[in-house]
């Protein structure tokens, strides 16, 4: 679920909760803003849609907060809503509405977030540092990402698997949770913040691979499982956002270091 259609959701609910208790809903704005917070574990995404209506109506934002928090946590695709604080609600996604964002990538390949080229990328990065093949060299580290994955999906070949369709459902490591959640914050960064975000994927990346309970291919004589297949498809989007995001900086994406 992008966040377009998660406020299309937020709305919706917001309009019910004031339909079932006689109250106007025609103060609630055409959109409704959502936030990132910055602690994860206080949701995907907030809104301070109870905080900037509640008054227009007579109600307590923080009572307005809890009855959209409770019908919010009632459908699909939210996990949990709760409100929290003057009169924000914290919701968090379910792993199948987090995952939407893989499809949304595999459906627009190379498109997906386009942005106009942005040169200049990582130029306060000492010009000797640049052509180090270390880690604390940005432009090493998100294009070794990248060749990374490469080589991965190139020899998932031999074992024959093909990641269409994989439930992504099956992964349930937390650094797989943060490769979806940092992957799903693609089409919402501004252009200027392309090499940093390139960056923060990158490392989620380098870290997930590392984790030997998250092995992409099968080790050994041991047999393709679906969960295989699942971090397969999860490698070929964030393969598709680096090779994106290196393009709009004008940076190669190498398959190969």
């Amino acid at each position: 679920m992008n966040p377009a259609a998660l406020a299309e959701k937020v709305r919706a609910a917001a309009v019910e909760v004031l339909a079932d208790r006689g109250l106007d809903s025609t103060v609630l704005p055409e959109t409704v803003d959502l936030r990132r917070p910055a602690n994860p574990a206080h949701g995907d995404f907030a809104t301070t849609l109870p905080l900037q209506v509640g008054a227009r109506i007579g109600i307590p934002p923080q009572d307005l907060a809890r009855w959209l928090a409770t019908h919010l946590a009632e459908g699909d695709e939210i996990d949990s809503a709760e409100a929290a604080g003057a009169g924000f609600v914290n919701l968090h996604l379910t792993a199948s509405a987090l995952a939407g964002v893989v499809a949304d990538i595999e459906a627009a390949g190379r498109d997906y977030a386009a942005r106009p080229h942005v040169p200049g990328a990582w130029q306060e990065v000492d010009a000797d540092l640049r052509k180090r093949r270390i880690w604390d060299n940005p432009v090493f580290t998100v294009q070794y990402a990248h060749a990374r994955i490469c080589r991965v999906v190139e020899n998932s070949v031999k074992f024959g698997m093909d990641p269409a369709g994989a439930d992504l459902g099956l992964m349930t490591h937390e650094r797989e949770d943060t490769v979806i959640r940092v992957l799903g914050e693609f089409d919402e960064v501004a252009a200027d913040r392309v090499a940093r975000y390139l960056e923060r994927l990158a490392d989620a990346l380098h870290r997930w691979y590392d984790t030997p309970e998250c092995r992409i291919l099968p080790k050994g004589d041991e047999e393709v499982a679906a969960v295989h297949l699942a971090r397969l498809r999860l490698s070929c989007a964030v393969r598709q956002v680096l090779a994106n995001g290196l393009e709009t900086l004008g940076v190669s994406a190498p398959e190969r270091m």
